[in-house]
């Protein structure tokens, strides 16, 4: 049998309402920035609504998913990121990388990162920091259709970041300086739906935390998000028509010293139908030393930190490293460090 989750208890996740990240009032950027950091420590994840991303371009961007995900297998596996060693591509579903503990997800992906610029020194140095992204012949018009969502969600996560300073007491540019390589991705997921009588050993995704700063992430109607709160009970996450879904990473987590929750998720489609999702992730640079930038004023109220995702807190780690290894741990291919 599949594994269980209540329903969502709306105090459980906050929404909360983005309409003055840009305001030139600075009382009503503290407001908001002051309710982000709430949401951040009490539950590490919160819907945001009027977030600036019009319904129309997550209905194409979700149209965009749908049109990848139905193509023949072998056009997709032309793709495969199993062909490169930065991660970019197809990743079929039940596939893992080199992990011994962890278990296939069934879930199947489309990824990228913002390719660089001809001029840009790491490309012209031959260097895998990015590599070309492996666009499917079969779908020409996938690339101008997945950057067009890209730089809509690319400038709503410089926005939330810098939210993020203000609600942390830093100065402006201060977690931005650690983005001088534009790494985020954006992924379009597919998720099969699973009978309730299914065997609950593979999931859509199994439990987890995102090793990024921060997460956007569009979730269609069918729902299957779940998180697990301070009790270890798994709450559902249902879709709230125009809404975002946003949730700490580890990076941020590391950064406040566990003040900021990273929590644990997973994906069940208990609907009957496919699902889709799409992911943007705010990635540091790959050199960023990652360490606590503020100490946590109450060390014993820190979430669970014994995931295979989870980063550590008591010594200072060069982000790309982390990920390259943690990336060979769950997806195949020929990840190699220095490839973030």
């Amino acid at each position: 049998m599949l594994p269980t989750a209540r329903k969502l208890d709306f105090a459980d996740v906050p929404v909360i309402d983005l309409t003055d990240i840009h305001s030139s009032d600075p009382a009503r950027r503290r407001i908001l920035a002051d309710r982000l950091a709430d949401a951040c420590a009490r539950v590490g994840f919160m819907y945001v609504i009027n977030h600036g991303i019009s319904e129309e371009e997550i209905d194409l961007i979700f149209q965009t998913a749908k049109d990848f995900h139905d193509l023949p297998i072998d056009a997709k596996m032309e793709v495969s990121l199993t062909k490169n060693n930065h991660a970019q591509g197809y990743l079929h579903g039940k596939s893992k990388g080199t992990g011994t503990n962890i278990v296939e997800n069934l879930q199947e992906a489309f990824q990228i990162r913002r390719p660089l610029a001809k001029d840009d020194p790491d490309l012209l140095a031959g260097r895998p920091l990015h590599g070309e992204i492996p666009w499917p012949s079969a779908m020409p018009d996938l690339q101008p259709r997945m950057m067009r969502f890209f730089d809509q969600a690319d400038g709503l996560g410089y926005a939330l970041l810098s939210l993020f300073e203000e609600s942390l007491g830093f100065e402006l540019g201060r977690l931005r300086g650690y983005f001088t390589k534009d790494m985020n991705s954006l992924r379009l997921l597919h998720y099969p739906p699973q009978a309730p009588d299914q065997e609950g050993e593979h999931l859509g995704a199994r439990a987890h935390t995102d090793t990024n700063a921060f997460t956007i992430l569009a979730q269609d109607p069918n729902g299957g998000l779940e998180i697990r709160n301070r009790e270890s009970e798994w709450v559902a996450v249902p879709p709230i028509p125009h809404t975002l879904v946003l949730n700490v990473g580890e990076v941020l987590k590391v950064w406040t010293d566990g003040v900021f929750s990273s929590t644990v998720h997973r994906v069940i489609n208990r609907s009957g139908r496919e699902r889709y999702s799409i992911p943007f992730f705010m990635y540091p640079s790959f050199d960023a030393l990652i360490q606590p930038l503020i100490a946590n004023p109450d060390p014993s109220n820190i979430a669970p930190e014994n995931l295979h995702t989870s980063m550590p807190r008591d010594k200072p780690f060069i982000y790309g490293e982390f990920k390259s290894r943690s990336t060979a741990r769950i997806m195949p291919g020929n990840i190699k460090t220095g490839a973030y």
